[in-house]
């Protein structure tokens, strides 16, 4: 059995784990400990997929096909990325410089380098299916330089920065772990997955799908929160309507605690009443 063949069938048995880590974390509760041990599994398992993923491309190089080689590099440069992003994005969510440090640059100006030489190399694929491929693949990689590059200009534009990096980081590795389970594992049982026609839709459906979950996760996680009794879609001068009596009522609040302290001839005795004894008294903003 050759090299490449040997790593194969490993990279589906450890992509099995991966695949029941990714679903453990992603349908758990955000920020719960399921949802993290999930989260640590995955990235572990994909470390060692990745590790796999080198021996299949060096199985490549000894099989006399250096150029699905070179594809198959980029690929797990993408993986890379996007494990990187997914994890480092929880890890320095408090501190934006060091997530945007020398491994974030570094990634994005080998992904948009490499992702710029594969789709030179489309035209010159030998079927128009293969040159599909590997113009989408060419397009994914540059699509996730260009959102790593709008995050080095924009850096933390707003509190939940690192929450837009790891779901647009899970996006990716949604599409990357399923493409590739679909196509190796499911190629390995249905011949029909192997023909590059049908590879390629199956690629662009997952790709596909991701960017649809994205934005889903965009408008589900990421929408700022509105005051009670605000409409949505409320203009700034309207947001400020009805922040401003409760700013005002809390200040009221603040300056009746302070002149029964004064009025009070014990008050030295006696500390300011607080939320709950105003509460309790019946005071109203």
């Amino acid at each position: 059995m050759s090299l490449f063949r040997l790593a194969l069938d490993a990279h589906i048995l450890v992509g099995t784990l991966v695949l029941a880590s990714f679903w453990t974390a992603a349908l758990a509760t955000k920020g719960s400990s399921l949802h993290r041990r999930g989260g640590r599994t995955y990235v572990i398992a994909m470390a060692g997929l990745l590790a796999v993923t080198l021996v299949m491309t060096a199985g490549m190089v000894l099989d006399g096909d250096p150029r699905r080689a070179m594809f198959n590099a980029y690929v797990a440069l993408i993986s890379v990325v996007s494990v990187w992003m997914a994890w480092s994005s929880i890890a320095w969510r408090h501190d934006i410089r060091r997530y945007l440090g020398w491994p974030y640059r570094l990634l994005f100006g080998a992904l948009a380098g490499y992702g710029l030489f594969v789709l030179s190399l489309a035209p010159r694929m030998p079927q128009p299916a293969r040159a599909a491929m590997v113009t989408a693949f060419g397009v994914l990689g540059l699509s996730i330089a260009a959102a790593m590059a709008w995050r080095l200009w924009k850096r933390d534009d707003s509190p939940r920065w690192w929450l837009a990096e790891h779901l647009t980081a899970m996006g990716i590795n949604f599409a990357a772990t399923h493409a590739s389970f679909s196509l190796l594992a499911g190629g390995s049982v249905f011949p029909a997955l192997k023909d590059p026609w049908v590879r390629t839709a199956v690629l662009a459906a997952w790709m596909t799908s991701a960017l649809v979950i994205r934005l889903w996760a965009g408008r589900r996680f990421l929408a700022p929160t509105r005051p009670l009794g605000l409409p949505a879609g409320a203009s700034a001068p309207e947001r400020a309507v009805v922040a401003g009596p409760r700013r005002a009522g809390a200040r009221d609040d603040q300056r009746r605690a302070q002149v029964e302290r004064v009025e009070d001839p014990a008050h030295q005795f006696r500390p300011a009443a607080g939320p709950d004894e105003i509460a309790q008294r019946g005071w109203r903003a």
